[in-house]
């Protein structure tokens, strides 16, 4: 690969003798990673060594088509890059996670980092989870619909907009857009789109961003600032910036000497020589408490296009949603019912008013007469009830399945549950004298069956 020379001078400055094993890194195939999604499914991870700062983390031996997996479908794991899930360590080493928290993801898809969030957070926590860009947005809602989790709200707006919110989040991750240097292994575009300037451009763009974010943090919450690339001027100078402009103090981590991870200054860099991963940057914060910072949102009445389902309606759910689970069913205005959990249910109406466009909890479905058509989303929730009838398919089927084809099973009438080594993938009817897939053609699989 031809690297840009000022790219070249600025990680000879930063490594020195190292520079020539950097570049054989870059040179090399990057590895291939996953995260487990254990709030549904166990894994052992036999087959692969595994992340050294997360557990739930593994490589795998080589990049398989990942299209072709049901599993993937099924929201069984995550596909990331390992250094990204250091994220994941900082937050258990900073956030009490047997206590409920509100975190804020700014810039969040297409979603690995929030899945990760999502696994580690006490369920009765409040996962946002924003994407300023319309089409990233719909598919970091696409993954965390996948995920599976209920206590969550999904957003695009940009960081300004969130300006009226004081004081709200526990946590807020801010994984700034950036130069990419260190994606130029698995991204040669990114190569061509680097330039000095660009990277002027993006530590404005993330000081912009910055700026914006930590009034919405309570005293003494953590504030985590992440990039994909390894120049000062996006990482340890902005991080100093922060220091400079904010009431914030730098919060140190424990790294262990096997990882790899390089300490700087203020924050803590990935280099693919050092560690099995690509280039990542962090750093986190606490917010300090001053007088003048106070929370300043209370619930509304009700939400803004959403109201209470009405309680004759409510028994026709009963046979599809887990009876302990505590929720509370709202119906739109359209006629689509959502599930939220009771636990996040008024900061939900709290940040409603500033939620520009979002998504939240878990859409459960519509009714048609009197029968519920149950949401594709619900199929992958972590809501359903143990004793919906399931039929479970071999891969032939379940690819047959998320092709929007017609299994080649037999099925009793009414509403099934397909499912692929036990891991729900969405629905069928079985009908008189036939079967109707009612998997999205929006999700389909289009690559043909391998």
């Amino acid at each position: 690969m031809q690297l840009p020379t000022p790219f070249l001078e600025q990680m000879q400055a930063q490594l020195g003798t190292e520079t020539d094993a950097f570049l054989e890194a870059l040179a090399t195939e990057a590895p291939t990673s996953i995260h487990f999604n254990i709030l549904k499914k166990q894994h052992s991870g036999e087959n692969s060594d595994g992340v050294k700062w997360y557990s739930n983390g593994i490589y795998l031996p080589e990049r398989p088509v990942f299209t072709l997996d049901p599993a993937f479908h099924a929201g069984s794991y995550y596909v990331q890059e390992a250094s990204s899930m250091f994220v994941a360590n900082a937050v258990r080493q900073l956030l009490d996670l047997s206590a409920p928290a509100k975190v804020l993801d700014l810039c969040a898809a297409p979603g690995g980092k929030t899945t990760l969030l999502a696994t580690l957070l006490h369920p009765d926590s409040l996962l946002v989870a924003n994407e300023v860009i319309r089409s990233r947005y719909q598919v970091l809602d696409y993954n965390l619909t996948k995920w599976g989790t209920a206590n969550k709200i999904t957003t695009s707006q940009d960081a300004e907009q969130f300006g009226k919110i004081k004081s709200f989040f526990d946590l807020i991750l801010v994984d700034a857009p950036c130069s990419g240097e260190g994606l130029f292994r698995k991204d040669p575009q990114a190569i061509s789109e680097w330039s000095t300037e660009s990277v002027q451009r993006c530590s404005a763009r993330q000081k912009r961003i910055l700026s914006e974010t930590v009034d919405r943090l309570k005293p003494g919450g953590i504030l985590l600032y992440s990039t994909c690339t390894y120049n000062d001027q996006e990482n340890e100078d902005n991080a100093a910036w922060l220091l400079e402009e904010f009431p914030l103090k730098p919060v140190p981590l424990a790294i262990e000497p096997g990882w790899g991870i390089t300490t700087k200054k203020l924050g803590y860099q990935c280099y693919p020589h050092r560690v099995k991963g690509e280039g990542f940057y962090l750093a986190a914060f606490q917010k300090l408490d001053t007088a003048e910072q106070s929370g300043n949102i209370k619930p509304a009445g009700q939400f803004r296009h959403f109201q209470r389902l009405a309680k004759k309606k409510l028994p026709a759910l009963r046979n599809f949603i887990r009876p302990d689970a505590e929720l509370i069913f709202l119906e739109s205005e359209k006629g689509q019912i959502i599930a939220l959990p009771a636990s996040v249910h008024l900061d939900a109406l709290s940040l409603d008013p500033f939620l520009r466009y979002s998504r939240m909890g878990v859409p459960v479905g519509r009714f048609k007469g009197n029968d519920l058509i149950p949401d594709p989303a619900l199929a992958l929730s972590n809501l359903l009830h143990p004793d919906l009838p399931k039929l479970e398919v071999d891969r032939e089927n379940a690819i047959r399945y998320l092709r929007k084809e017609v299994p080649d099973i037999s099925a009793p009438g009414g509403w099934q549950l397909i499912s692929y080594q036990e891991l729900p993938l969405g629905w069928i009817k079985g009908l008189k004298n036939r079967i109707n897939n009612y998997y999205p053609k929006e999700w389909r699989i289009r690559m043909a069956a391998g």
